[in-house]
């Protein structure tokens, strides 16, 4: 991982600030390394990405790290290797200096809007933020499980949903190309909806089980590989959401962000 890509950050005109939690997941290397390099966990893979990808963004973005060794901490600051888990004691000790950076960091500089995606006991860790911040200030929180929080945190980042059609052939003839791990399914739009009706009538909530993309089917909320398990036959372990997603969109099927 190049240090390079996210050393030139230029935050004098950041209009937005993110905070983030660390990471169990760390890169090992020796000495010390910038938080943002040396956290590995699945958010800081999603925003190391994004700043690959959108080196240019107007106007940049802030981060910040919550860390259950340093506390609050810029992206650049130079960390070592350490083994600390976040806990509900170790949030107390923190609160205070959090609190104090805090309301340093949002002092430098006129933000208009901060993402907050952390767990549960780093949350007390900024107890009370509301108390420091602007009253004009547009606060995010990222909720719900880990899935949740990611996807919510890649559609602050990018102001929209992945493209769920990327990479599609322009011409989708479901007779022709809707196919997923060699099982083709050559169904209307409604004939779709007919099996998710019936399959409906006998499961045992199986298809509540989705995180950050669902379809409409009736007044139900239907996770996208639940439906295709129940179109094709396979297992939900046998292929990736995106998988469904990109055969859902083959079939006319409209799936839609949590």
């Amino acid at each position: 991982m190049s240090l390079q890509s996210y050393e030139g950050t230029n935050t004098a005109n950041t209009r937005s600030l993110l905070i983030i939690g660390c990471s169990q997941r760390k890169r090992s290397d020796p000495g010390l390394l910038p938080a943002i390099i040396r956290y590995d966990g699945p958010s800081f893979l999603v925003l190391r990405r994004f700043l690959r990808q959108c080196p240019s963004k107007l106007p940049p973005i802030n981060v910040c790290i919550l860390s259950a060794e340093f506390g609050l901490i810029s992206q650049h600051h130079l960390i070592p290797y350490y083994d600390r888990r976040m806990t509900a004691t170790r949030a107390q000790q923190l609160r205070s200096g959090v609190l104090a950076e805090l309301e340093n960091v949002v002092k430098s500089r006129l933000y208009q809007e901060i993402f907050i995606s952390i767990g549960r006991d780093y949350l007390q860790a900024i107890n009370g933020y509301e108390t420091i911040l602007p009253a004009n200030l547009n606060i995010r929180i990222a909720s719900g499980s880990l899935g949740r929080k990611l996807s919510q945190l890649h559609d602050w980042l990018y102001g929209k949903p992945p493209d769920i059609t990327c990479g599609l052939p322009k011409s989708l003839h479901c007779h022709k190309k809707n196919q997923i791990r060699g099982i083709k399914v050559a169904l209307t739009p409604q004939q779709v909806l007919d099996v998710a009706y019936q399959a409906l009538q006998t499961d045992d909530q199986e298809f509540t089980r989705f995180q950050s993309w669902y379809v409409d089917v009736g007044t139900n909320r239907v996770a996208p590989k639940w439906l295709v398990s129940q179109l094709t036959g396979l297992s939900v372990r046998d292929f990736t959401t995106k998988e469904a997603l990109r055969l859902l969109a083959q079939l006319g099927i409209e799936v839609k962000r949590v």
